[in-house]
């Protein structure tokens, strides 16, 4: 897989996973704020997207972002 266009795609995607990353280490508040970043800019990532590889990939980030936010929910 390649990404086709580095300027919008590939920046919101590592902006998706920094957010990621960040909640990772976060708690509380501070962490929901942290994947409610994750999320804006995986929907950045999707709007960007120019090819099915690209939606793909957002797609999974997505799908991971709701993962941690349910194992979250369901540890409080």
């Amino acid at each position: 897989m390649s990404v086709t266009h580095l300027t919008g795609f590939a920046t919101a995607c590592q902006e998706a996973m920094r957010a990621v990353l960040r909640a990772f280490i976060s708690r509380g508040e501070e962490r929901r704020g942290h994947l409610s970043d994750a999320k804006l800019a995986v929907d950045k990532a999707l709007h960007d997207a120019h090819s099915g590889e690209e939606w793909y990939l957002a797609e999974h980030l997505r799908q991971g972002i709701k993962v941690m936010e349910t194992h979250l929910r369901d540890a409080s």
